[in-house]
């Protein structure tokens, strides 16, 4: 290491018991903006179990080199290393999680809000309000909002996300040339994966789904379909047939309602497992399956777990818009009574790949949300009642999202893979829950983000949207 790097590195703040020069690391706020040495060793990691492939229980030691992980040690065994001059960072029980997989959001849609769109309380206005504004969509605006959203994504310390994109004339095609020439500018930094979101009814005309089909997998992206409450299921096997002619990973939104008894999602799953293609098939929201009675609901959900598909709970979006009515007895508005969440306890004692996502954010459908995955799982943890979710449940904003966009890396901190980290102060669930969004500190290939990189943009980029 440079004499000039060991300059930038915070005072020893304790002696490695066999001369190790031990440092604190430097969270945001305790000093400036130093850059890491080439090769460091991190001390006294708090890594969660399902993101470490070491099965020793309690604090791990990672060495950084040449932005990879090098090595990951049991605390114990690293501490009776003998010193090699490799510098030591302290953190002293920090939470140290891969960066961050968001496997469900909407960047055309992001920060309508910002255009003075409103939000909406029900799902198919929200759909209709920005149907209606598609006139607006110019190439520029499109760039200017999904940048923005990317630089958000990446400052809180996102390595991958996935987009939607509505296909809709004439929105669609303008949206997916944008967000390809992004997917293109922010290689490197986010790795953007592009999913068509058109109507299951788009089905019904072969030539126009084939069009859509054929975009898709020209544009190396996956294929998406909306199914809504009474949409006509008997056109799904056309998608399998698309997506299996053209080699393409397929993507649901299925059941966003709280209106049993005709879920969808069983021919999803059906489908899915007649045809092979569960590993391949995600489904999200399934919002329905949180009010199943029992029996149909633990039936539903043995069929997705033997399918194999995967699903998405979107807690943002869904929590805001699911059971939003009005009540003109009690001043126009009413608590809700029922959770738009799928039963995420149940689907993961049955093994079923899950995610959290972010879903929407500031537009008609959800006017909040900032692409942080940390805050989504923090939000998950209080709605769905997660009893440890840093220790029990970061693998759902990580692994589990990396696993459901057949990512090249698994988010498994071992030797060999990036070393693209996000380290929180927190030293527990209580802790890293009760301030998500405060003193993180993102690696990016063994690089601490700095300056601007390193704090979301500020919304008055967004000013004069539109004139």
């Amino acid at each position: 290491m440079s004499a000039s790097a060991t300059s930038l590195l915070p005072e020893p703040c304790r002696q490695h018991p066999h001369g190790y020069r031990m440092s604190k690391f430097p969270f945001q706020g305790e000093i400036g903006q130093p850059p890491l040495p080439p090769q460091v060793w991190l001390s006294r990691a708090n890594v969660p179990p399902s993101l470490r492939d070491t099965s020793t229980p309690g604090l791990v030691a990672l060495q950084l080199l040449d932005g990879k992980i090098s090595q990951v040690l049991p605390q114990g065994e690293f501490e009776a290393l003998p010193a090699d001059g490799v510098p030591v960072l302290d953190l002293d029980g920090s939470t140290v999680l891969p960066a961050f997989v968001d496997p469900h959001t909407h960047l055309d849609k992001g920060d309508l809000c910002a255009a003075g769109l409103a939000p909406e309380r029900d799902l198919f206005d929200a759909i209709a309000r920005v149907r209606g504004d598609y006139v607006h969509w110019s190439a520029a605006e499109l760039s200017r909002r999904i940048d923005f959203a990317l630089r958000s994504a990446y400052a809180h310390g996102t390595r991958a996300l996935n987009s939607y994109c509505d296909w809709s004339q004439p929105a669609g095609p303008t949206a997916w040339r944008v967000l390809q020439d992004l997917r293109t500018r922010w290689a490197g930094r986010v790795e953007l994966v592009i999913t068509s979101l058109a109507s299951i009814a788009e089905l019904e005309d072969p030539a126009r789904a084939a069009t859509i089909a054929a975009a898709v997998a020209e544009g190396g992206g996956v294929l998406g379909w909306f199914v809504y409450p009474g949409a006509p299921v008997h056109l799904l096997p056309r998608a399998f047939d698309l997506a299996e002619r053209h080699g393409l990973r397929l993507d649901f939104h299925v059941d966003e309602h709280l209106e049993p008894p005709r879920p969808n999602l069983p021919h999803v799953a059906r489908l899915a497992s007649e045809r092979g293609w569960g590993a391949r098939t995600v489904c999200g929201h399934c919002c329905v399956l949180g009010v199943l009675e029992t029996g149909e609901r633990d039936a539903l959900l043995d069929e997705v777990a033997a399918s194999g598909l995967g699903l998405v709970s979107l807690p943002w979006t869904n929590l805001y818009l699911q059971d939003n009515a009005s009540d003109p007895a009690h001043g126009g508005r009413r608590t809700p009574r029922r959770r738009g969440l799928l039963p995420v306890h149940e689907a993961r004692a049955r093994g079923i790949p899950l995610a959290f996502a972010s879903d929407n954010h500031r537009d008609p459908f959800f006017p909040g949300g900032d692409l942080d995955p940390l805050q989504t799982l923090a939000l998950a943890a209080m709605a769905a009642h997660l009893d440890d979710p840093v220790r029990d449940w970061a693998d759902t904003v990580t692994r589990q999202g990396a696993a459901l966009l057949g990512l090249g890396w698994d988010g498994v901190l071992r030797p060999g893979a990036p070393a693209d980290l996000v380290i929180h102060p927190g030293r527990d669930s209580v802790e890293v829950v009760g301030r998500a969004a405060h003193g993180r500190r993102v690696v990016r290939a063994g690089r601490l983000l700095a300056g601007a990189e390193a704090v979301p943009p500020d919304f008055r980029e967004l000013d004069g949207l539109r004139r």
